[in-house]
């Protein structure tokens, strides 16, 4: 099916790559929580089946298909799921609060500052272990998305980084 979007356009983005569930921990914690539970909610929601589970149990958006409506936001219990401007591809995929997690997700933010201090126009802001992107500053430079060691930081546009 086809779907008209409006201009600008909106899609949903969901901000957890999975990597704790591909890093079980033998102390005990196990998965972060802050990240997708792969619950199912935003699926059985969004009526143009732009959502589903990747290899890990996370819910992942085809772009192609999501008309940014909301309903999937609404209906994630852990809230990981946003609505960005689609011409804005640069985005933080982790929701971590929590610097625990480090230990067991090779690709949750650790809260280092380096993206915040490589953004030319001032548009990271690392608080509570993990970075914020504000849209309305971001150049879609990538510089973030070049100097994050971690990888948390994702060019949607498969430029700067893999496509995710």
């Amino acid at each position: 099916m086809k779907v008209r979007k409006k201009f600008p356009s909106k899609v949903a983005c969901v901000h957890c790559n999975g990597g704790c569930r591909a890093n079980q921990s033998p102390e005990g914690y196990d998965l972060c929580l802050y990240g997708c539970t792969g619950c199912g909610a935003c699926m059985e929601v969004c009526r143009f089946g732009a959502i589903s589970l990747n290899s890990y149990g996370v819910a992942e958006v085809d772009e192609s298909r999501c008309i940014g409506c909301g309903a999937c936001y609404q209906a994630c219990p852990q809230r990981v799921i946003h609505l960005r401007l689609e011409d804005n591809p640069i985005v933080v995929l982790c929701s971590n609060k929590d610097a625990r997690c480090r230990d067991v997700c090779a690709v949750s933010c650790i809260g280092c500052g380096l993206c915040e201090r490589t953004c030319p126009a001032g548009a990271i802001v690392v608080s509570e272990n993990r970075a914020f992107i504000y849209a309305d500053k971001c150049l879609s430079c990538g510089m973030c998305a070049m100097a994050c060691p971690r990888n948390v930081i994702h060019d949607k546009r498969g430029l700067l980084t893999p496509r995710h």
